[in-house]
């Protein structure tokens, strides 16, 4: 049977690709590993090779044409098949490929005449809803918007901030039973686990006052309620049953977290993040179903303050999807800390025996095994908070959960635009706002489009990790790729920190030396990649990065070092 060639997905941010150059022509043989042709996304060219032996039978999309991931692109035929073998329909992509933007329309919301507000109506407040009603508002929109919660959304108030409070204390914690390094004795310590919480709630509570006083500084109207559409024009609120009509809407209600289909998950002493954030004790020991960037956070902050922590993470590595060299270097400083942590483990099922006691059992390498703790914390991720909405009745498209949009943020009902979580992908704080501006922008009448191939991810663990672009295992299946690293304990500033685990690691395509990727794992490493998106933004090269002079003593010469190695060699390793 002839076999599809389709146009791959090059990490988690590419929808299309352009066919630059087919290396063969209809009728050639291929060997697997072949190059069958060239694929630019984003001004980056890549290689695509055969996936298996045959003859390239046909050619569905031609050079210069850009079609969505997941499109078949062309036919491998194997040995004793002949061209007629293939029944192509039009090109198409794949119903698991990425939705094309065709999906929604490419109309802006209509502008309104000379010297008239455009009306916008935004459901959520966090960071995809306030700061696109601040955006709006800078650029002359009247804004309404309508949070059913706090304002700052699960960022401000269940998420990034209060979690880098607790971590922020866990630092202190450590340094605390480091400071003999620097030759001061700390004669023990106590943890006063309520004003630990309490402080964690009032930054939070002072910034969701800030976002309050931003929003009335321009003029925002802001409704407390549970908001659903009711067409295309229109938003009602539950608890009042208030009707507002606009010309544009903007949903970025966010996430709520995945709640595992487990045996016994719904006990009395399970608990997702919120409810973390909310304890009122700290628990003597706690089983974390999960590894990812959540658990491993909410790990080393129960661990620092003396609670028992397991880690029972279902793939090989924890943050999967991390590059492998990074989340291992975590994973050594996790369990040297005393956290103890087992990859490739399903859960089976949780038993709470009574208050304080539950046992978790998992599967590990074909035995069952089990886990004991006061508490289980179940973190495996978010998923879009739609359910209240009514999308159906508007027919919004959604997929896999998520609401579809173009590249201008616009869902399929024209007027009516998503932003962050609400539309899947990547969910960050930070890439909910890009795609916020980007949505008011539009509503206004200008014309915006997001590029997701430079978004920066931050885990802020100890050690911080930081990471933008292509991971090295991601690289090399797209391109001939060269890799630099350089560790911190050859670093001046790391050393003067007393932190000198973790490196920087720098890829970049071998043909051009443009940067594909820089992912950090070390102190200060969620400051520093900003750098890295900086410089990816702008297409630099490994010898532009290696010949950019950094400040001494600094933690970044080490993200020069890095592209030194790849620049005819660093200065401070052998």
């Amino acid at each position: 049977m002839p076999v599809e060639v389709v146009m791959p997905k090059l990490g988690l941010t590419m929808t299309e690709g352009l066919i630059v150059e087919w290396k063969k022509k209809e009728g050639d043989e291929v060997k697997k590993g072949d190059v069958l042709f060239v694929l630019e996304t984003e001004k980056v060219t890549y290689d695509v090779e055969a996936p298996q032996d045959g003859v390239l039978g046909k050619v569905l999309v031609q050079e210069q044409e850009t079609v969505p991931v997941g499109t078949v692109v062309g036919y491998l035929l194997m040995p004793g098949e002949k061209a007629d073998a293939i029944v192509a329909a039009p090109a198409a992509p794949r119903a698991d490929a990425a939705p094309a933007a065709s999906a929604a329309p490419a109309a802006r919301a209509p502008r309104k005449p000379a010297g008239e507000k455009v009306k916008l109506t935004i459901i959520g407040g966090g960071t995809g809803g306030y700061p696109a009603a601040i955006r709006a508002a800078r650029l002359g929109a009247e804004v309404t918007l309508i949070e059913k919660d706090l304002l700052g959304g699960v960022c401000l108030n269940w998420g990034c901030i209060p979690t880098k409070a607790l971590l922020q204390t866990a630092g202190v914690i450590k340094a605390m039973k480091s400071s003999d390094l620097f030759g001061i004795s700390c004669k023990g310590y106590d943890i006063n686990f309520k004003t630990v919480m309490d402080r964690k709630s009032a930054v939070s509570s002072q910034l969701t006052k800030g976002v309050k006083g931003l929003l009335g500084a321009k003029k925002v109207k802001v409704i407390k309620g549970t908001a659903s559409l009711v067409d295309k024009r229109t938003v009602q609120i539950a608890e009042t049953g208030e009707k507002i009509v606009s010309d544009a809407i903007l949903i970025a209600i966010g996430s709520k977290p995945i709640v595992l289909p487990i045996d016994g998950i719904d006990g009395p002493d399970v608990m997702d993040s919120n409810a973390v954030l909310s304890m009122e004790t700290l628990p003597k020991s706690v089983v974390i179903i999960g590894g990812g960037v959540i658990s491993c956070e909410f790990a080393q902050i129960l661990s620092s303050m003396g609670c028992g922590v397991t880690i029972l993470e279902l793939m090989p590595t924890i943050l999967p999807g991390m590059d492998k060299d990074i989340s291992a270097i975590l994973h050594k400083e996790m369990e040297a800390s005393g956290i103890k942590i087992f990859t490739d483990a399903k859960v089976k099922k949780i038993q709470h025996k009574k208050k304080g006691e539950n046992i978790v059992t998992y599967e590990l390498g074909g035995k069952e095994l089990t886990a004991h703790a006061e508490k289980v914390l179940a973190t495996v991720g978010r998923k879009p908070d739609l359910e209240a909405l009514n999308l159906d009745k508007v027919g919004i498209a959604c997929e896999k959960g998520a609401i579809v949009v173009n590249e201008h943020m616009e869902t399929n009902v024209e007027g009516i635009y998503a932003a962050g979580d609400v539309v899947g992908g990547i969910m960050l704080a930070h890439l909910a706002t890009a795609e916020a501006e980007c949505a008011a922008r539009n509503i206004v009448g200008q014309d915006w489009t997001m590029n997701y191939r430079v978004v920066p991810s931050c885990i802020y663990t100890d050690p911080e990790i930081a990471s933008v672009g292509l991971s090295e295992d991601e690289a090399r299946k797209v391109a001939d790729i060269q890799v630099g690293t350089f560790p911190f304990r050859g670093n001046g500033k790391a050393m003067v920190l007393g932190k000198t685990e973790g490196m920087v690691k720098v890829i970049a395509d071998k043909k051009y030396g443009e940067i594909l990727g820089v992912h950090i794992i070390g102190p200060h490493a969620t400051d520093m990649i900003a750098e890295a998106v900086l410089g990816m933004n702008l297409e630099m090269t490994a010898e532009e990065l290696a010949h950019a002079i950094h400040p001494h003593p600094t933690l970044t010469e080490a993200i020069m070092e890095a592209g030194q190695t790849l620049s005819g060699g660093c200065i401070h390793m052998p």
